[in-house]
C-alpha cells in the first residue's frame, strides 16, 4: 500500500476514525488501531470498538492499492506533528512508514486479518435537516446519563411522532425532548429506536466539522452553492444523485421539504439508515454505524404535568449570569439553588452552611402564586442555555413536581427538571 495525502486532510480522518476506538483492545489487538485501505485514488480509514463504527473516505493520490492497520492514536500524532503538505504512507506486512519533506517515521502495525470484519452499511432510508438535527442534539444529548449502572438512560430515543420525529433523554433528574417536525418518518418497524448517547456525541462532533467546511467553501466561493459543487475530495458532493450506497434517492434535493427529505437548508442533508441492532449516519464522506440498545425506555409522557399553574418570562442571558454567580458558593451537588417566583420578578439564593450565602434578584413577568423551589444550578443552567431566544419560560406547578424550561416562540424544545427537596 502507498499513498500521498495533504496533511490536513489525513490527521482529519485519522482523528474522526480514531474517536471510536476504545483503546482498550477489548475485541483483538487490532482494534487499537485504525484500518487505512488505498483504492485507486481513494482512500478509506476505519476505527471500531464494534458498538460504535467510523468509516471516513476521501481523495488522495493512490500509488499502489493495499490496506493496514495502524495504532490510532500514534498515527493521528505523528502526521499532525509534520509540516504542512504532502504526506506519502506507505505500508507493509508488519510496518508502516510515514514521511513528509525531511521526516520520516516507521510504526509497527497490527494484522489486518485480526482487523474486525465488518457488515457492508445498507443504503439511507431517511434524510434529515443538519441544521435541525445539530440543534436537536445539542438541546437533548445533555439530558442523557453517564451512569453504564443504567445502561437504557444512557440512550436518547428516536421516535416516530404524527408531526415528524422526536429525540428525547434523560438521567432520571432531567428530562429533555426535541420535535423535528416536517422530519421524514422513520422507517416501518423502527418507530422507536434507543441511540447511545456517545454516538450521538460524535455524530454532533461531524455535524459541527462539515458546517464549518460547508461555511469555508462559501466564503472561498461567493455565490456557488456548495451542495453539488464537485470539488476533489468532497465525498458528500460526489454522492449527492449519484445513485451510490449513501447517495439521496433521486427527487430529494437538499434544502427541499417534500419527500423523503426533511431540509431546511443548511447543507446537504444527513441520511440515516435503522437494521435490527444498529444504525448507520452518512454525514459527507464520513459513515458512523453504532450498535442500539436493547429495552424499553421509560414513559417519560407520564412525567409531564397535565398544566402549570404558575410561570415566570425570563431574560435568558441574565438568569444564565446570575446562576452562575449564586453557584459559585456551591462545593458539592447536594446544595441547590432557591428561586423564590412572585410578581414582580424572581429572587435567586443559595445556602451553604461551610461556605456562606448568596442572593440576587431579577426582573421577570409572572403569573401564578408565589412559590418557591429549589433545583441543581447546574443542570437548571444547561435546560436554560439550550433553549432558543433571547427570553425563556420557567413553568413550575409546586416545590415538588417537576418544572419545564421553554423557549416562548419554538414550542418543539421542553427541558423538564426534577426540583430538590429542602427544609
Amino acid at each position: 500500500m502507498k499513498f500521498r495525502c495533504e496533511r490536513d486532510a489525513l490527521v482529519e480522518a485519522l482523528q474522526t476514525a480514531g474517536r471510536a476506538v476504545s483503546g482498550r483492545g477489548t475485541v483483538t489487538a487490532a482494534t487499537n488501531g485504525v484500518r487505512i485501505e488505498a483504492r485507486g485514488n481513494q482512500l478509506a480509514v476505519v476505527g471500531t470498538d464494534l458498538d460504535l463504527t467510523v468509516h471516513v473516505e476521501l481523495a488522495a493520490v493512490g500509488l499502489d492499492d493495499g490496506v493496514c492497520v495502524a495504532p490510532a492514536r500514534l498515527a493521528a500524532d505523528i502526521v499532525r506533528a509534520l509540516e504542512p503538505g504532502a504526506v506519502t504512507v506507505e505500508g507493509g506486512a508488519d510496518e508502516v512508514e510515514i514521511s513528509a519533506a525531511r521526516s520520516r517515521f516507521v510504526v509497527r502495525t497490527y494484522a489486518v486479518e485480526e482487523f474486525p470484519v465488518l457488515p457492508e452499511a445498507p443504503a439511507a432510508q431517511v434524510w434529515l435537516a443538519p441544521a435541525g438535527l445539530a440543534d436537536a442534539l445539542r438541546q437533548v444529548v445533555r439530558a442523557a446519563s453517564t451512569d453504564d449502572a443504567r445502561p437504557l438512560l444512557t440512550g436518547v430515543l428516536v421516535s416516530a411522532e404524527p408531526e415528524g420525529i422526536r429525540l428525547v433523554a434523560t438521567d432520571s433528574y432531567r428530562l429533555a425532548w426535541r420535535d423535528l417536525p416536517g422530519s421524514a418518518s422513520l422507517p416501518v418497524g423502527s418507530e422507536q429506536i434507543l441511540v447511545p448517547a456517545r454516538a450521538l456525541v460524535e455524530l454532533q462532533r461531524l455535524l459541527a466539522s462539515s458546517a464549518k467546511e460547508g461555511a469555508g467553501r462559501a466564503a472561498a466561493t461567493p455565490g456557488h452553492s456548495d451542495a453539488g459543487s464537485g470539488e476533489p475530495g468532497d465525498a458528500g458532493a460526489e454522492r449527492a444523485g449519484s445513485g451510490e450506497e449513501g447517495a439521496a434517492p433521486d427527487g430529494v434535493t437538499p434544502g427541499d421539504d417534500g419527500g423523503t427529505s426533511a431540509g431546511d437548508g443548511g447543507g446537504a442533508p444527513i441520511g440515516l439508515s435503522i437494521g435490527e441492532l444498529d444504525a448507520t449516519f452518512w454525514v459527507g464522506g464520513v459513515r458512523l454505524t453504532t450498535r442500539l440498545l436493547d429495552g424499553r425506555f421509560p414513559d417519560y409522557r407520564q412525567l409531564v404535568p397535565p398544566a402549570y399553574p404558575n410561570s415566570v418570562r425570563i431574560a435568558k442571558a441574565g438568569l444564565i449570569d446570575a446562576l452562575r454567580r449564586v453557584r459559585l458558593l456551591v462545593r458539592d451537588n447536594t446544595t441547590p439553588v432557591r428561586l423564590t417566583m412572585h410578581p414582580d420578578g424572581v429572587d435567586l439564593s443559595v445556602v451553604s452552611q461551610e461556605v456562606g450565602q448568596a442572593s440576587e434578584s431579577l426582573d421577570a413577568s409572572a403569573t401564578g402564586e408565589e412559590v418557591t423551589i429549589a433545583f441543581n444550578p447546574s443542570y437548571l443552567i444547561e435546560g436554560v442555555e439550550a433553549a432558543v431566544g433571547d427570553d425563556v419560560v420557567l413553568e413550575v406547578v409546586d416545590a415538588t413536581k417537576p418544572a419545564t424550561v421553554r423557549s416562548p416562540d419554538h414550542d418543539d424544545y421542553r427541558y423538564l427538571l426534577m426540583p430538590v427537596r429542602v427544609s
